[in-house]
């Protein structure tokens, strides 16, 4: 007997009961591994489905939240990787990256002041040369006035 996690998956991947032999009692390793080759391959909405099961399934799994705010952020759906960014921060929160990617996406939104305080934040956790440079050229760029 199928768990809803299992039918929805089947039903996301287009996949019928007729063409699974067995269908796993631990799917997630397996969904997370199609989620993220659909995310190399370009689709980011078919990834970003996968990845919204998987965080569903385990709301603490750090790597389903990065996979589904990196698949959102590349649908350009920025918005909703916002929120998803916010909580990779939450569960990683002295990571610098998750701020980063949030200022990009806020950027995308014209959101500059917001934007400004994620980067902030994401050089204040930063301790790589590269990404202080990046988040340096981000302020210059969008607060030169």
């Amino acid at each position: 007997m199928k768990t809803a996690f299992q039918e929805e998956v089947m039903e996301i991947l287009g996949i019928s009961e007729k063409e699974v032999q067995v269908v796993p009692d631990d799917l997630e390793p397996q969904v997370y591994a199609i989620a993220f080759g659909l995310y190399e391959k370009g689709d980011y909405r078919g990834a970003s489905k996968l990845f919204t099961k998987l965080v569903l399934t385990d709301p603490f799994s750090l790597h389903y939240w990065q996979g589904l705010a990196g698949s959102q952020q590349m649908a350009r759906e920025y918005l909703a990787a916002v929120h998803a960014w916010g909580l990779v921060a939450l569960l990683n929160e002295r990571d610098p990256m998750p701020h980063f990617h949030v200022a990009e996406c806020l950027l995308s939104l014209d959101e500059k002041q917001e934007a400004l305080k994620a980067l902030d934040a994401a050089l204040e956790f930063s301790e790589e040369e590269s990404l202080r440079e990046k988040i340096n050229l981000l302020k210059t760029i969008h607060y030169a006035n």
